[in-house]
């Protein structure tokens, strides 16, 4: 174009803009309204045919099964007319069924019809309101460009209006698609199953418009490539079958389409209810953890009390009703079994009774009082058991399991002369303690292994016996407790026959 023809063709489209200016902008209004009135008609129609239309198709669907039904009645009618009360006039039951059935499925059919027609003329009605907008917009752009920004929302309704049409659709869904698969893995097995059914049914249904108004080649390759990601989706994660992949099975998509939005709903509240299930177990066990923590430190600060009493008063003549009470509260935060408690208080197990954990104490006392009876002249095992000290004396043995009693530790160190006892308690024997005990194995740091087969779990046998053969190095299991003829016999079994 020549400047002198730009020129011209500039003064015109002045001269034009100065016509029109006052004609153009009311014409923009009015199709702006036009616009928003189709598209809430649109949206309302949509709405409604989203709401009953799932309804009335479960209406046919009843109307169809209440008919199959009747049809069987009437055969077994005809069967067993014989045997029927003629007074109770079956033929007009069964004219009357006929009739209900008929007019619930012509109810249902005309609700279908109203409610698809209705739509039909909304996306017409607004498909014509949108050309039309689009038209005067770009009127508006040649010759007034500098009120095109008074209609930005107009123009961001004509974009989303687009949705009211399979095209439009199928583009919301391929962004919906593209923005939800990098989280479609941290969604339950329900919710990925339920999702992929709403996916794959609005792709299904934009094909099935698509058969019957023109898709361009975009559209068409747009729709390809959405629903090979929703194939590849469903083949990774294998939230289960959907028939809907199928392309030879065919359905009322909107109906199919609504049962799966319910089905992730279901599915999205069931993953809710779960979380917050989690949560409230997660904070009660916080909560007693730390009530647990309290008691202990309840518990250390009676015991705490408990000692400097003793050291104070002479019981049980002076201070035992104080004493009871202490221990009491020692009990409530650190147990019946704390074996502090237990070498601390066993000189006066005989005064010990009452409730609040005070039985459970005695019982634990009169426990380890039987134990240490069976081994109160342990002299006398010295004789019973010489034969065992050639091969126990001078070795560095540890026993494994229960709670540790330093007496009877000191009583089989020089019972069987051991070089070196060391005795770990099962509440200990946990993967950090059980590693630096393989640690010791493989390093030869041991000479004999006994483990207490009463207290410990299979886990910790299983892994320390077949160290202990690689390295020859004695595992032996000590059945009923830790009393010392219980140790002999295991010793005199394991190494007096290895021996000899």
């Amino acid at each position: 174009m020549t400047p002198s023809l730009e020129r011209l063709n500039e003064l015109v489209r002045q001269a034009e803009a100065k016509s029109r200016a006052k004609k153009l902008g009311s014409e923009v209004q009015q199709a702006a309204v036009q616009l928003r009135e189709a598209e809430e008609r649109a949206r309302v129609a949509s709405m409604r045919l989203r709401e009953v239309r799932p309804a009335m198709v479960r209406k046919l669907e009843k109307a169809e099964t209440d008919e199959q039904q009747l049809k069987e009645l009437i055969k077994k009618l005809a069967q067993f007319k014989t045997a029927l009360d003629p007074a109770e006039n079956p033929e007009n039951l069964v004219d009357d069924a006929k009739a209900e059935i008929d007019r619930a499925r012509k109810e249902a059919q005309s609700a279908l019809e109203e409610i698809g027609k209705e739509a039909e003329e909304a996306r017409k009605g607004l498909r014509v309101a949108m050309e039309h907008y689009h038209q005067v917009r770009r009127e508006l752009d040649r010759l007034q460009p500098a009120l095109a920004e008074n209609f930005s929302s107009e123009d961001k309704l004509l974009w989303e209006a687009e949705v009211h049409f399979p095209g439009g659709q199928l583009q919301a869904l391929a962004r919906e698609v593209e923005a939800g698969a990098p989280f479609f893995g941290s969604l339950s097995r329900a919710e990925q199953y339920a999702q992929l059914k709403v996916w794959i049914g609005r792709h299904r249904q934009f094909q099935e418009a698509a058969d019957h108004d023109d898709a361009d080649e975009t559209t068409l390759a747009l729709a390809q490539r959405v629903f090979h990601q929703l194939k590849n989706l469903s083949k990774t994660h294998e939230p289960g079958y959907i028939e809907a992949f199928r392309l030879d099975f065919q359905t009322d998509w909107a109906f199919y389409i609504s049962e799966a939005q319910g089905q992730l709903l279901q599915a999205t509240e069931a993953v809710r209810m779960s979380k917050d299930r989690e949560q409230l177990r997660g904070e009660a066990q916080a909560r007693d953890v730390e009530r647990t923590a309290q008691a202990r430190e309840l518990g250390r600060a009676a015991m705490n009390e408990l000692k400097a009493l003793m050291t104070r008063v002479h019981l049980p003549e002076e201070g035992l009703d104080e004493f009871l009470e202490l221990l009491k509260q020692t009990v409530n935060g650190l147990g019946a079994s704390d074996p502090e408690l237990l070498d601390l208080v066993m000189p006066f197990r005989e005064h010990v009774s009452g409730g609040n954990g005070l039985r459970a104490l005695r019982r634990s006392l009169d426990r380890i009082k039987e134990e240490s009876s069976k081994d109160s002249e342990p002299e006398l095992f010295r004789a019973q058991f010489q034969d065992v000290l050639s091969s126990t004396s001078g070795r560095r043995a540890v026993m494994i399991g229960g709670s540790v009693r330093e007496d009877v530790r000191k009583t089989l160190q020089r019972l069987f002369e051991f070089d070196r006892l060391d005795w770990e308690p099962y509440e200990d024997a946990k993967p950090a303690a059980l590693d630096s005990m393989e640690s010791r194995v493989r390093n030869h740091g041991v000479d004999l292994v006994l483990i207490l087969r009463s207290f410990v779990g299979h886990h910790v046998t299983e892994r320390l016996r077949p160290l202990c053969e690689q390295h020859d190095i004695p595992c032996l299991m000590v059945d009923r407790g830790y009393g010392l003829a219980q140790v002999g016999e295991t010793l005199r079994k394991g190494l007096v026959k290895q021996v000899g």
